[in-house]
């Protein structure tokens, strides 16, 4: 027995030590090749394109699979814009290219691009150009930031305005057998009503189109002023697709040029000297990032924490891009514990979720209020219901003009599909109970008066809470929230006239506010979540393309589309409690 055993020690002795050596071999050889690749060569292009995913916080994003490398190399906008400027002073970049052909992203982060590129316009002597075969409207705008911007000779701008398409479910839902019965407290609370109308309510088109109009305006003004543009010829563009034909796009003046791309290249060429044919040196944001170090952590003892809440809120779930009760703890306890935390920034980009969790870190941020550290909230693309509810307590709130917030309200979802298994199915049920809820709240089971009484009512205790909650962090009566709460959605600059926000501005605005109030002129900037990539992919990568190891992965993934329905399915299936969520989602 004895040898036995000293036979199965030896082989996996011998299998350890293979692996560590062909380990050990491999960081040899990467070390060997990646020698030299740090360098950034003169007269480089810094190429930006604005794909793929955009969090707030750098990998602060959701997994669709387990085998998903390109998920956690998403760059943060914040990161990307500290890049971007340190781009102005570097002498290894000679010019600047702005590809935004297909970037879709929500309007605040949009113009958090633009005015970093705005700046770097006015504090750079070097060529900024935009070119594109297509521009989307949000690539568009980015573009016109710089000092020229070409089109492809048959390509156009997708210049049309601005618009949400909701698709209703209720007659599916009908002709499968399944009634979703729906408690709402706030009379423009509209995001269940894809469940029970065929179409919007008047108060859903109302509170939507008066922001988009604040949106379309703020979007118009922008191109205004970058392309000295009138106001009616844009209008006339819109109403007509003008711009979908790019030999409008160079008559109206949207564009500098048509060209092709190895055309638009020999203009960069003649700006550095170089032959035609000869070979021009990109690099990427991503690359840039590799090859260029850079912090924004500042000095001294003392510290802010910047704490990002991005996507969803979900009730008992972890994970990059979701706020959960569970992992806000834990960000808040670290920094209850970190002596050097003077202030606080509640960096906010969120539609929403349940109400539990966002009454839980609430009383989170109340805590970490008692025990005298200032909390400045900063709100991204989205601060609405649950995402509002959450930071609604902060001692100042800094919203970006184009945030959209609001949307105080709550409501309640239940599926009820007994027609489904009875008559579509022919599964028929009977029970015993022994009270009256015993078997309740079954989606198999007609929901009883009781039990609609039931949810009702809690969903207007939550509405109540979070009136309350609002009056508090806001020092406003219960009666002046109630009347303009109703679930109704404001855009940042009606919000701060309502008194739902304070200043209009900035993550950067907002640490500034809170340093001031901290006291503090030498400050450290601690980040929240703290996202680290596994070892493990970073090994891979260190030898692989990451691009082509996520499209081989992804293949074995379902669609985006189907994922995002499953979760929401799940969301829905999960909560016990009102909802506090926007009806939409913005991409621009």
């Amino acid at each position: 027995m004895g040898s036995f055993f000293k036979s199965v020690f030896s082989s996996c002795l011998g299998t350890i030590l293979a692996f560590f050596f062909c380990f050990l071999v491999l960081m040899i050889i990467g070390t060997i090749s990646g020698m030299g690749k740090n360098n950034i060569e003169s007269n480089s292009v810094l190429l930006l394109d604005f794909q793929g995913l955009l969090p707030e916080k750098t990998n602060n994003v959701q997994s669709n699979s387990s085998f998903n490398f390109e998920t956690p190399s998403a760059m943060g906008v914040f990161e990307m814009i500290d890049y971007i400027k340190h781009a102005a002073t570097d002498d290894r970049i000679s010019q600047i290219v702005l590809k935004p052909e297909n970037s879709s992203m929500g309007f605040a982060k949009m113009i958090q691009l633009a005015d970093a590129l705005d700046t770097l316009r006015e504090k750079c002597d070097k060529p900024i150009y935009a070119y594109g075969d297509f521009y989307t409207q949000s690539g568009y705008l980015l573009s016109s930031e710089a000092d020229s911007v070409f089109l492809n000779p048959e390509g156009g701008i997708d210049f049309r305005g601005f618009g949400v398409s909701i698709s209703f479910a209720k007659e599916f839902l009908e002709k499968i057998g399944v009634k979703m019965n729906v408690f709402y407290a706030g009379e423009f609370k509209s995001a269940a009503e894809v469940y029970y109308r065929n179409d919007m309510s008047e108060n859903s088109k109302l509170q939507t189109r008066e922001f988009l109009s604040a949106l379309h305006d703020n979007y118009l003004d922008r191109i205004t002023e970058n392309r000295n543009l009138d106001h009616s010829i844009l209008n006339h563009a819109l109403d007509n697709y003008t711009f979908s034909n790019a030999d409008s796009t160079l008559a109206y003046g949207a564009v500098d040029g048509l060209t092709q791309w190895f055309e638009f290249e020999n203009i960069l060429r003649r700006n550095m000297d170089l032959k035609k044919g000869k070979k021009i040196n990109y690099i990427t944001i991503d690359e840039y990032k590799k090859k260029t170090s850079l912090s924004r952590k500042g000095k001294g003892k003392d510290r802010i924490a910047v704490v990002f809440a991005e996507g969803e809120i979900r009730y008992n779930q972890e994970g990059n891009g979701l706020i959960s009760e569970m992992a806000y703890h834990k960000i808040f306890d670290k920094i209850r514990k970190d002596e050097n935390v003077k202030a606080v920034v509640f960096r906010v980009s969120s539609p929403g979720g349940s109400s539990y969790t966002s009454e839980a870190i609430l009383q989170e941020v109340r805590d970490i209020q008692a025990s005298g550290i200032p909390v400045v909230a900063s709100f991204g693309n989205y601060a609405a219901s649950g995402g509002y509810y959450i930071s609604c307590s902060a001692d100042t709130i800094v919203s970006e003009a184009n945030t959209i917030t609001g949307s105080i309200g709550a409501f309640s979802v239940f599926p009820e599909a007994n027609e489904l298994f009875e008559e579509k199915l022919g599964i028929h049920i009977d029970t015993v109970k022994t009270a009256e809820y015993a078997v309740g709240f079954n989606p198999m089971l007609k929901l009883t008066e009781p039990e609609r009484r039931f949810i009702d009512k809690s969903n207007k205790r939550i509405y109540n809470t979070f009136l309350n909650r609002v009056a508090d962090g806001r020092g406003m009566t219960f009666e002046d929230v109630e009347k303009i709460a109703e679930g109704r959605v404001y855009t940042g600059e009606r919000a701060l006239e309502l008194g739902l926000v304070d200043v209009i501005g900035n993550l950067d605005n907002a640490i500034e506010i809170a340093a001031d109030m901290a006291g503090m002129e030498k400050y450290k900037i601690k980040e929240y979540p703290v996202i680290s990539t596994p070892k493990w992919i970073e090994f891979l990568e260190a030898f692989s393309d990451q691009a082509s190891l996520s499209k081989i992965f992804q293949k074995f993934t379902i669609s985006k589309e189907l994922e995002k329905l499953k979760e929401t399915v799940e969301m829905y299936k999960e909560h016990r409690v009102p909802m506090m969520l926007l009806p939409f989602e913005l991409k621009f």
